[in-house]
């Protein structure tokens, strides 16, 4: 009896809800409510190799994320509606590099992202802050050979703690600890150029940090593969190092000019400073077998245990050609240290 009362006023309520005698009423039954998750027969949906799926996180030691630039606000919702937009896309220079790596200094190779016989490069625009000298130091060291071994900067003198500041406006892609830079900190800029200042005592940006020229990066020091404080300064084009002398008078602070055309040939002829030193090399060792020819051809010195038979097989000649050319018969004993024209 009281359950038909409850059933009743169960009723009574929903008509008063929806105010029609017309909405069909709930039907109790004894069937048991329907599960509603998925039904355990079915198998998950899998990708067309027929593996599950699986999520990768993005890798951002290699390319940091800076809020300022990539901050953005999308409702959960629309998430799915809206593509994945590239990181890179926010990076300085994105179209010329395909990376943004913040481990390795310089991880580009020139010979491989160069695809032009030449660029037109263009230091500053008018919408940015320019050009400012990292310091205002006398040069004590330029770009090329350096006892034995290539110098790909300029160096400028100055005192531990000095400030140095950024040449041009950019993005710190390097700010870290280096073996042979010790504290360094390399900027891209727009135009696809690199700068790097190392051997500084203290590190004062981050990676992924956005400068301005002139604005202080790091102070001055002697850290690294270095013998005294000073600042190495270094310009790079697609990794490739160039003589920022050729672009910068660093006696009046200012850029020699405003635009450069950019050349294999200048790469080739100037900046490749080990394929230049290996080339000059070869030169040195092409002079030397010159000067050891006379008019007649080379000359060979005799070796112990040297016949004429021996002489002329290892100079692609003939005996009877030596022996022309020296005056000498084919029977002529040799001795070691003989000069013999082959």
């Amino acid at each position: 009896m009281l359950i038909n009362k409850i059933g009743i006023s169960i009723v009574a309520l929903a008509l008063s809800l929806n105010g029609s005698a017309s909405v069909p009423l709930p039907v109790f039954s004894n069937v048991s409510f329907l599960n509603r998750a998925s039904n355990p027969d079915e198998k998950p949906i899998k990708d067309d190799d027929g593996k599950k799926k699986v999520v990768k996180k993005d890798d951002t030691t290699r390319v940091p994320l800076n809020p300022s630039l990539l901050l953005a606000t999308h409702n959960e919702e629309d998430h799915e509606d809206h593509e994945e937009v590239d990181s890179l896309l926010a990076f300085p220079s994105n179209d010329l590099y395909t990376s943004w790596d913040t481990t390795v200094i310089h991880p580009y190779s020139f010979s491989q992202s160069f695809k032009k016989d030449s660029a037109s490069i263009v230091f500053t625009e008018p919408t940015d802050c320019g050009f400012r000298i990292p310091f205002n130091g006398n040069v004590t060291s330029e770009f090329g050979w350096r006892k034995k071994r290539p110098h790909y900067g300029t160096d400028i003198d100055l005192e531990t703690g000095d400030t140095v500041g950024s040449a041009f406006d950019g993005m710190v892609r390097i700010a870290k600890l280096n073996r042979s830079y010790g504290n360094v900190v390399i900027i891209r800029h727009k135009n696809g150029l690199e700068t790097v200042y190392a051997h500084l005592s203290k590190i004062l940006v981050e990676a992924g940090q956005i400068v301005e020229a002139g604005q202080t990066i790091g102070l001055g020091g002697n850290t690294g593969h270095s013998f005294g404080s000073h600042l190495h300064f270094e310009m790079r084009y697609l990794g490739q190092a160039i003589d920022a002398e050729d672009f910068v008078d660093f006696e009046k602070g200012v850029l020699k000019s405003n635009q450069v055309t950019f050349t294999k040939a200048d790469v080739e002829t100037k900046y490749d400073l080990r394929a230049l030193h290996s080339r000059q090399k070869r030169d040195l060792n092409l002079t030397r077998v010159t000067s050891s020819k006379s008019k007649h051809g080379k000359v060979y010195k005799v070796r112990k245990g040297d016949t004429l038979g021996r002489i002329a097989q290892r100079n692609h000649t003939t005996i009877k050609a030596i022996c022309k050319k020296n005056g000498i018969k084919k029977n002529k004993a040799l001795r070691p240290g003989q000069k013999l024209k082959v």
